[in-house]
């Protein structure tokens, strides 16, 4: 029989928070903000599937206000991002922030494609060429949000708080009382 060693379990690290200068008494505008687009774009693959599968018109319609509302809303969370970016010198040292602001470009991009393609015939342009943008835009979507996650909960960026207190000072604490 193998016999397990019980190992004390290494201690939480938490990384200095960096905080918004883009914020509104305290919070982050960029977090706020790209719920819209997340939402949007994410769900224009959903909505090019109903209408590849029904073919009701409305499905169609429904892309292509996505993806312009999906566009407008990025544009604008990105004009806050971007001001993150550029301000504070911390966030450029993370390479998850490159690679976030470099997906975030990218999902721009095909956001612009699709309402480039999408908006002379909103039908038309669902099948294939629609549906495909789509996927793959839904695809950025997870990418980029996963990047500005990273960002969020493993570095600490736009996050404001103090640091938990550690070992010695809950002790401290509970003396007190």
């Amino acid at each position: 029989m193998v016999r397990r060693r019980n190992r004390p379990v290494p201690p939480k690290k938490y990384t200095r928070k960096v905080p918004s200068v883009m914020a509104i008494h305290k919070h982050p505008i960029h977090p706020m903000m790209v719920t819209f687009p997340i939402a949007f774009l994410a769900t224009m693959v959903v909505t090019d599937i109903l209408y590849a599968w029904l073919g009701e018109e409305v499905w169609a319609v429904l892309s292509l206000w996505l993806n312009v509302g999906g566009l407008g809303m990025g544009l604008l969370a990105a004009v806050f991002g971007i001001g993150d970016f550029l301000i504070v010198r911390e966030i450029r040292n993370h390479v998850s922030a490159w690679s976030h602001f470099i997906a975030a470009v990218m999902l721009l991009a095909l956001a612009a494609t699709g309402v480039w393609l999408r908006w002379p015939d909103p039908e038309a342009a669902v099948w294939p060429w629609g549906l495909l943008l789509s996927t793959v835009t839904g695809g950025t979507v997870v990418v980029a949000g996963w990047l500005g996650g990273t960002l969020t909960f493993r570095h600490g960026i736009g996050v404001y708080g103090e640091k938990p207190p550690g070992p010695d000072e809950e002790g401290n604490e509970r003396a007190a009382e």
